[in-house]
């Protein structure tokens, strides 16, 4: 009877483990709130890690990056921080709102902070409340970082972006080890981070070459002009006397669409989708195809009737 008791007991520590092991499998993911984009990452973004979002312009980069702010704000009860360096708070606050995501309610709630580093960079003053100081330095950039998130026990932070912040590095070196020391800081107050990156040609995630080294996981934003062509066969209502090879007729028709796709280029610590996706931006943000786009190629007969002899 006790071997029997020992084995049960040892059974239930068993399956108790499984499941402690699944909890904290499943806490150990930053959900972005991003439909459709957790499957690309099997659950979502590993916690405590910083990803280099590349694309180049109207890719929707800053859009995808607000998004996993505000989701993080709003559905997982995780504050955010997110440095501007190109774009004012104030353009963000306006171009937010219409995707109905109120940030000004949220930064008054003491649950965002949207970070004012544009103004100093280009040596302008400013009405927020939270501002990198003139003159514009790498270092008081890192200070006010450290600062926001401290002041508000941040879990998600966003840089947009990383280009504006290399400009004012004097080699590539140093850009390296202000963007290492960043990385180090928000992963000591363990945060999950987006910093945003411009791809020039569509294809090299940065500029620098050495963000990609840096950072945990790369998710980089395409966007094309895709041309499709539909063809339509019909039966010719006025066909030419004795011609029966007129009965048949053809039409092609050829649009043009600007397509955007999202892909999982790194991921550490986890599999990922290595397919292309297409995604949409909609009145309430992006939409990602969790299914992989699939190209087909559709090929038609057309058989034409001939004369009887």
């Amino acid at each position: 009877m006790k071997k029997e008791m020992d084995t049960e007991d040892e059974a239930t520590e068993s399956r108790e483990g499984i499941v402690s092991q699944v909890i904290v499998a499943g806490s150990n993911r930053a959900r972005s709130g991003i439909p459709g984009f957790d499957e690309l990452t099997k659950g979502g973004l590993i916690r405590n890690r910083a990803y280099l979002t590349a694309g180049s312009a109207g890719t929707g980069k800053t859009i995808f990056s607000m998004q996993f702010i505000h989701s993080g704000v709003v559905k997982c009860g995780e504050n955010g921080v997110y440095v501007a360096l190109e774009e004012t708070p104030e353009q963000l606050r306006r171009d937010m709102f219409s995707f109905g995501w109120n940030l000004k309610k949220l930064e008054s709630d003491g649950r965002l902070i949207l970070l004012d580093a544009s103004s100093s960079r280009v040596g302008f003053g400013s009405k927020e409340k939270f501002i990198v100081p003139r003159p514009f330095t790498l270092d008081a950039l890192l200070y006010e970082v450290n600062r926001c998130v401290e002041k508000i026990k941040a879990k998600r932070v966003v840089i947009d972006c990383l280009d504006a912040m290399g400009l004012h590095a004097k080699d590539p070196e140093e850009f390296r080890k202000t963007l290492l020391k960043l990385t180090m800081i928000l992963k000591s107050f363990q945060c999950t981070s987006l910093l945003i990156s411009e791809s020039f040609d569509g294809n090299a995630p940065s500029r620098y070459g050495v963000e990609e080294f840096v950072t945990d996981g790369i998710i980089m934003l395409h966007h094309a002009l895709d041309e499709s062509i539909s063809e339509e066969t019909t039966l010719d209502d006025n066909p030419v006397e004795g011609n029966f090879q007129n009965l048949l007729q053809e039409s092609k028709s050829w649009t043009r669409t600007r397509t955007r796709r999202i892909e999982v280029l790194k991921m550490r610590g986890t599999d990922h989708s290595h397919d292309l996706h297409k995604f949409v931006i909609t009145q309430d943000g992006v939409i990602v195809e969790s299914r992989p786009e699939v190209t087909r190629r559709i090929r038609k007969a057309v058989f034409k009737t001939r004369p009887i002899e």
